[in-house]
């Protein structure tokens, strides 16, 4: 087994957000809007993406994205590039928080 290098670093973003889609009618529309933003997010930037809330209502969803990365200023942009991404599209970014978490490896 190899010798781990005692001073590499990670760190985790977390980013947690409450979306509003003001014009859709279905649970089948949202699933549309979140399959969207999943493909989005993954493609783009790695992340990982769920819903955690709200997945009985046609217009409100709770998602988490998380990102990984060994340089906390990559990972600073890239959670910056997915705020601007939620928030630049037909819905409405009602919250959004976004926590860093070092990880001492």
């Amino acid at each position: 087994m190899p010798e781990l290098n005692k001073s590499s670093k990670g760190f985790v973003g977390i980013l947690t957000a409450e979306l509003y889609f003001p014009e859709n009618g279905s649970l089948k529309g949202k699933r549309m809007y979140l399959r969207r933003i999943r493909d989005q997010v993954t493609r783009r930037h790695g992340a990982s993406f769920a819903e955690v809330g709200y997945q009985d209502l046609w217009q409100r969803s709770r998602v988490i994205l998380a990102v990984a990365s060994s340089d906390v200023q990559v990972l600073e942009e890239a959670l910056d590039r997915i705020r601007g991404y939620l928030d630049s599209q037909e819905w409405v970014l009602t919250t959004c928080a976004i926590e860093v978490v070092d990880i001492d490896a």
